[in-house]
């Protein structure tokens, strides 16, 4: 149950700190400052008041929109069942107090106050339940499913051809997104996608953390020209990460560019006029799909995978670009 969580979390902290964290108003939502509950922390004889925020399955997905409504709070602890390791890490940079369902935590605030705690267990992720359709090969069927609905309706054969996996993948992967109402069955053979908005959240999520590191990548460098230049290099559906998000926010100031291929990496490389560079700002990654619409003509990738390219490093700018895409040229399409 979602109120375990804050239960179990402060019960934890405690023991790990031996500090006195009471709550009040437990999941008793404050409609003036949007939070699900009241804590008082009791260092020596000082007491200090915090707010919190019940977040279940915190991950990377999650950060763009939540930063906005905590950027006007002050003194709030996020509380969740599980929170990965790189967002605990940016949490911290950017001050934002959290403890997790074990016990770990990180609380800050105005006053001085500063707890660090992180021990070797962690809560388990939702993302983490034993489901071929997030495996990494399913990872590749739902991303064409988000990006063309029209998909779902197609045979195996094609599906299997275009994702780059097998006909009984395929099979396997609907049927579990059918059990989990991903997938509805209209009639004999005829489906439709629901719960979509809440599909891309899971999907990126597992993307950026079982599929992106599995596939092939190396770093380059232009020789003389900036990175803005490859947006006039035909490239088929190729462009990803900041210079892509540049290009659909006209927020973002890109330093480093994505390219995703199919082709071997030093071949594309030396058409391009770029060098191998351990830390050099163009990233190249292997193509998970095959190109076959008409739509596949253009340089930029679907704003789907842009939103993923950002999320995967997420910096205070990529996320707001991440929400302006998300708002701009995402949400529409769920």
């Amino acid at each position: 149950m979602d109120a375990d969580i804050p239960y179990n979390a402060i019960e934890n902290f405690v023991k790990l700190t031996k500090l006195d964290l009471e709550s009040k108003n437990l999941l008793n939502i404050d409609q003036n400052n949007y939070s699900d509950g009241k804590l008082k922390l009791k260092i020596d004889n000082e007491e200090y008041d915090f707010l919190f925020e019940l977040k279940k399955n915190l991950t990377l997905s999650k950060l763009p929109n939540l930063l906005s409504n905590l950027s006007s709070q002050n003194n709030i602890i996020l509380i969740s069942d599980y929170i990965p390791k790189p967002v605990k890490e940016f949490l911290r940079d950017n001050n934002l107090s959290y403890i997790d369902v074990v016990g770990n935590a990180f609380i800050t605030n105005k006053e001085g106050v500063f707890i660090y705690v992180e021990t070797n267990k962690n809560g388990k992720s939702l993302s983490e339940k034993p489901n071929r359709a997030f495996s990494k090969s399913g990872i590749k069927v739902i991303y064409q499913i988000l990006t063309n609905e029209k998909i779902v309706n197609m045979p195996y054969r094609h599906i299997g051809r275009v994702c780059k996996v097998s006909i009984d993948t395929v099979g396997k992967v609907f049927k579990e997104l059918l059990r989990d109402k991903y997938l509805v069955q209209i009639k004999d053979k005829e489906f439709k996608i629901q719960n979509k908005e809440r599909l891309l959240q899971e999907w990126t999520t597992v993307f950026n953390k079982i599929l992106r590191p599995k596939l092939k990548q190396q770093n380059f460098k232009p020789k003389d020209f900036t990175i803005n230049k490859l947006l006039d290099i035909p490239l088929s559906n190729s462009i990803g990460g900041e210079l892509a998000a540049d290009f659909l926010s006209n927020y973002l100031i890109a330093e480093s560019a994505i390219i995703y291929t199919d082709k071997p990496f030093f071949e594309i490389a030396k058409k391009l006029n770029l060098l191998p560079a351990i830390d050099g700002p163009i990233k190249f990654v292997e193509k998970f799909w095959k190109d076959e619409s008409i739509n596949d003509k253009e340089a930029i990738v679907n704003p789907i995978l842009v939103y993923a390219d950002l999320l995967s490093d997420p910096k205070p700018r990529n996320l707001e670009a991440a929400k302006i895409i998300y708002n701009k040229h995402v949400k529409n399409t769920l």
